[in-house]
């Protein structure tokens, strides 16, 4: 059963992070030693949590000294992933980012403090209540946490079969702008096509993406409107590290719904109205397209 685990892209990152810094046991997961791997000063105040990056590859973390032991490791995990993942100023980021940001680093707390690939190694008592024990002793988390991480893996492992049963797979899908069907001045040329992926929620739920990453490989022709069908499945890809000019947010005023089924259109020139024409990839919330669509 346990074959089945279907790994999400941020957990197979953080596996070969760790794998690659040789941290393969639960008792190489402490503060002082994670700290030590990746170049983070560790220091203790009485306010929340933060990180700072101090320079290039080297960093500074503040943790809450009034909180648990075992909660001060699951704030080292979160600020962890924006020092290695996000380092940037968030307040340059879109708004959208950043609370994807912030979702991601939610999620990077389960990987991180409780890795499959070390969980996959142990022999888990046979009942529930023992194993999630097991693993709240193990790995140094409230045992509520182990609960959640334990569900997670169970979801992932039912979801890993129903894939399997249903021989179901994800690949990256390019759409042509014009087919023979709905030719017509408000779509691209022959020939031209846009590259899609998407930035999935893994929090078991894997039936829709959060946001959409459009690329042209020809770059956009930003006096005509972009029709992207929304309604499918496209490979899974990273948020962005940092703030860059190279990207825009589309926004639900660029939407427009065409009559073609499953279908949203962007209204271009008002992207290149806020962003310029430098721009080689869109980014489109998921949020503004059933916002376009309930409008």
């Amino acid at each position: 059963m346990i074959k089945n685990y279907q790994i999400p892209p941020l957990e197979r990152k953080i596996t070969e992070l760790y794998q690659s810094h040789h941290i393969i046991e639960s008792s190489h997961l402490s503060i002082e030693l994670l700290a030590k791997k990746f170049n983070v000063w560790i220091h203790y105040h009485n306010k929340k949590s933060k990180g700072i990056e101090v320079s290039s590859g080297v960093y500074s973390m503040f943790l809450d000294n009034r909180l648990p032991e075992e909660a001060q490791r699951l704030e080292f995990f979160h600020e962890l992933c924006h020092l290695l993942r996000h380092a940037g100023n968030q307040l340059m980021m879109p708004e959208q980012f950043t609370k994807a940001q912030e979702t991601e680093a939610d999620r990077f707390i389960f990987y991180a403090a409780i890795p499959f690939f070390m969980i996959e190694k142990i022999n888990l008592p046979l009942n529930r209540g023992e194993a999630i024990g097991y693993i709240s002793r193990e790995f140094k988390v409230p045992l509520n946490f182990a609960k959640k991480r334990f569900e997670q893996i169970e979801d992932r492992i039912r979801q890993g079969l129903y894939l399997s049963t249903f021989k179901y797979i994800s690949v990256t899908e390019e759409i042509i702008s014009e087919s023979t069907e709905c030719s017509n001045n408000s779509t691209y040329g022959s020939g031209s096509e846009a590259r899609i992926q998407a930035y999935y929620n893994w929090d078991g739920d894997c039936s829709r993406p959060e946001i959409l990453v459009i690329e042209h490989p020809e770059g956009f022709d930003w006096d005509k409107p972009l029709d992207i069908e929304v309604a499918r499945n496209y490979e899974s890809c990273d948020l962005p590290l940092h703030a860059s000019q190279e990207f825009a947010t589309v926004l639900t005023g660029d939407l427009s719904i065409p009559s073609r089924r499953g279908y949203v259109t962007i209204n271009l020139s008002r992207v290149a109205w806020r962003h310029g024409i430098a721009v080689s990839r869109l980014y489109l919330p998921m949020e503004a397209v059933e916002d376009a669509l309930n409008f």
